[in-house]
């Protein structure tokens, strides 16, 4: 798969708009020549000062338009706290689109993603890069939160043809984690068929990759990881994966971040 040309871009807020107690939606302004990214794809943000927070932050594309690149944003530090506190029209400098290999799919065929918090990003992005391109058949998205107040399935329960939540407290929907719901789900065989899509927390995935279910042509993860450089220069966020000629370390930013989901050496990885 050959990488779209990236470059560093300067555009504009348009939106920043508050869709959970800990969560927002950022629109910024696509610039010109900025290449069609794909789904799994990120951008990496330089917030404040020159050295505070020091390092780019990475966000995986939620969504792109003719006009807009939209994130998805939740607050867990200075660096995301910053930028969801900037104001429409404050210039943002970021470069992009990062990563090498992103979510495909066969013409006509159907999916199942699995999402877990901001997981949801590249997953949204594929579903409605596809069904803009008529290439999916049937989608489900399958999505867990710790309560509630968190689930953000309302904003983008149209881009799917199914939609199940999952709560850790019970509040909304499934109780229990998203993996237990997807293994309930499959085994009552009411998700379709196709392949399978995930991201979010690496347990999560593993959990998935180690589930009984074996019911998916193929199963394709974006990973997350700490990303320092965005590029795979600095080899900060290196995975282990399996290979014909045995283990090799890949960069989750550089080569990454879709990978084949059982090629990854889960029990020598923690991200």
């Amino acid at each position: 798969m050959k990488e779209p040309t990236k470059g560093r871009y300067e555009v504009e807020i348009i939106t920043c708009k508050k869709v959970s107690p800990s969560t927002f939606i950022i629109e910024l302004s696509k610039p010109e020549r900025f290449p069609a990214a794909m789904p799994g794809q990120f951008i990496s943000i330089r917030v404040g000062g020159a050295t505070s927070p020091l390092l780019r932050r990475p966000y995986s594309i939620l969504d792109m338009t003719d006009d807009y690149i939209t994130l998805l944003v939740k607050v867990v530090g200075r660096g995301s706290e910053a930028l969801v506190s900037m104001k429409t029209g404050d210039p943002v400098d970021f470069i992009g689109p990062l990563g090498s290999t992103y979510f495909e799919l066969d013409k006509g065929g159907d999916a199942v993603f699995v999402a877990g918090g901001t997981g949801l990003a590249p997953l949204v992005f594929a579903a409605r890069r596809w069904s803009r391109e008529r290439r999916a058949g049937e989608m489900a998205l399958l999505y867990g939160t710790e309560s509630g107040s968190e689930v953000l399935s309302d904003i983008f329960e149209d881009d799917f043809s199914q939609v199940y939540i999952a709560t850790i407290d019970g509040s909304r929907g499934f109780e229990g984690d998203v993996v237990e719901m997807f293994e309930y789900l499959a085994e009552r065989a009411v998700l379709p068929g196709g392949k399978l899509y995930s991201c979010g927390p690496s347990g999560m995935v593993e959990a998935l990759v180690k589930s009984d279910i074996d019911s998916f042509n193929d199963h394709y993860t974006s990973l997350e990881s700490v990303m320092a450089c965005g590029v795979g220069a600095c080899r900060g966020c290196v995975v282990p994966v399996t290979s014909p000629e045995g283990a090799k370390y890949k960069s989750v930013c550089g080569d990454g971040t879709v990978f084949r989901a059982e090629d990854i050496d889960w029990d020598n990885w923690r991200s």
